[in-house]
């Protein structure tokens, strides 16, 4: 039976300083050499992969949670899944309501991401921007008003605050069709991360596209975080990390080690047999 194993990144695979740790990488690489099929699902961008640079895959991979489909080993995009202008319009409408027109990501047609913002609410947006400023694959503009047309591919919007902040402003988009806005806490401190992409784009959806494009049998997903509980629900065998939120546990088959004593891969280590 042909396995595929996807993994979220941050929370899950990562360690608390969002590192893959040496142990991890040595133990997934010789599984992979062994055959195994090991992918991940993130909502991170491919600017942000190069934490992954000790790790040896070349399988399709799910980026902003579902929105950019990306092969690993082609090194080229697969596919992308837009907001629709008028939803586009809708949420941004919303977000200037609330004086939160953080990111605004924005793809052209070759999938290179160009992203817009007018201002930056708190220190940990600060530090979201000096850390992918000068990335590849990507790239930040700070603008007065930030306007979407006809001719803008937006793909993402996200903005960081404290979950009392983020509530109504996610509710509020929750009910605008073709939207699809989820709030989950950030791993890396005691804020929220709130961020909307087309309600076509999920990382279960992605997985099941890797799945049927490999050909595999079944399914078993890891994750920890809000994001992370469609996939596990439609994964044959959703596993929760010992760290990951109550919730994500309460629904997962299995709940494993913590992400950062490189839970995911002793599970594979003790459990993949080739």
């Amino acid at each position: 039976m042909k396995t595929l194993y996807i993994s979220d990144l941050d929370g899950t695979l990562l360690d608390r300083s969002a590192k893959l740790t040496k142990r991890s990488a040595e133990i997934i690489n010789e599984l992979s050499s062994r055959g195994m099929l090991f992918t991940i699902a993130t909502a991170r961008s491919l600017s942000s992969l190069r934490i992954l640079s000790d790790l040896k895959t070349d399988l399709p991979c799910v980026q902003l949670n579902g929105v950019l489909m990306y092969d690993l080993g082609k090194g080229e995009y697969m596919g992308c899944t837009p907001i629709e202008t008028e939803a586009a319009l809708k949420i941004s409408e919303i977000l200037r309501k609330h004086d939160r027109m953080s990111f605004v990501y924005k793809a052209d047609s070759e999938y290179g991401i160009h992203v817009e913002f007018e201002h930056l609410t708190n220190e940990v947006e600060r530090r979201f921007f000096e850390a992918r400023k000068d990335q590849d694959y990507k790239s930040f503009a700070q603008t007065d008003k930030i306007r979407i047309s006809d001719d803008d591919r937006v793909i993402y919007f996200t903005m960081v605050d404290s979950y009392d902040k983020l509530l109504p402003i996610h509710n509020e988009i929750k009910k605008v069709p073709g939207a699809r806005p989820t709030l989950y806490s950030d791993n890396y401190s005691d804020l929220y991360f709130l961020e909307v992409f087309s309600s076509r784009a999920t990382k279960a959806e992605g997985m099941k596209k890797i799945k049927q494009i490999i050909g595999a049998d079944r399914v078993v997903a890891f994750g920890d975080n809000l994001n992370d509980i469609e996939m596990l629900l439609a994964a044959d065998e959703g596993i929760a990390v010992g760290d990951a939120v109550d919730e994500v546990k309460q629904i997962a088959d299995r709940v494993i080690g913590n992400s950062y004593n490189d839970g995911v891969a002793e599970y594979l280590l003790e459990n993949y047999n080739g």
